[in-house]
């Protein structure tokens, strides 16, 4: 009888290496764009995104091309690489980077988060998600916090309700209420609504209502 594992190899088909199993993504704006030769089995394999030009009557299909001409060649080229090499590319030592490129760091990884949700890849937009959170929660400088212009892409890019969203919300609810309002005038307000409700929610009850614990003696002027 044949095994359970001879049974599923042969329910694999073989990869074709074939040139016209091959896709071109072409990436970025005119005058600074990069191609990419891609493998369809592969990339459609990780990408809903991909799997649908790739498939019905599609111009893509039949030029096998794909134009992104919004996305940055360089986010792109670490979408390449996740796909191919099974990582993501960072910083080998994050405790030695300024504070600058730190940040940046950061910024590539939510921009990538980003890239992963238009292309409809879970899985990659899972490890961008990893990837931050650990990053972010084991800095233990000042500029752990994603600043402004991160928090402010993930939201301009992203819809209400989502993981990304969430993630600087639960990150920004681990810091002190000083360093908060200090960034009150340059994050947008979509967040600082969002952070404020999950502000709330974990406040103690006891703490809620402050003018319940104090005198009313505390909100006279003095005569």
């Amino acid at each position: 009888m044949e095994s359970h594992t001879a049974a599923q190899a042969a329910k694999v088909s073989p990869m074709s290496f074939d040139p016209s199993s091959f896709l071109t993504v072409r990436v970025g704006p005119e005058g600074s764009q990069q191609e990419f030769l891609l493998h369809e089995g592969i990339i459609c394999k990780r990408s809903e995104f991909f799997r649908r030009a790739m498939n019905g009557n599609w111009s893509e299909k039949k030029a096998r091309l794909v134009k992104l001409p919004e996305d940055d060649p360089n986010i792109f080229a670490l979408y390449v690489n996740l796909v191919y090499m099974g990582e993501l590319s960072r910083p080998s030592d994050l405790t030695k980077t300024t504070s600058n490129e730190f940040q940046a760091h950061i910024l590539a990884t939510v921009k990538f988060y980003v890239l992963a949700e238009k292309l409809q890849d879970k899985q990659a937009k899972n490890t961008a998600l990893t990837t931050t959170h650990a990053d972010m929660t084991r800095r233990s400088s000042a500029d752990k916090l994603p600043n402004a212009e991160i928090v402010e892409f993930m939201y301009k890019n992203t819809l209400k309700g989502s993981p990304g969203r969430r993630l600087m919300v639960d990150i920004w609810n681990d810091d002190n209420t000083k360093c908060i309002l200090e960034q009150s005038e340059v994050v947008c307000k979509e967040f600082f609504i969002d952070l404020a409700y999950s502000l709330h929610a974990y406040r103690p009850a006891r703490m809620r209502n402050v003018a319940s614990v104090s005198s009313f003696t505390s909100y006279h002027e003095q005569l």
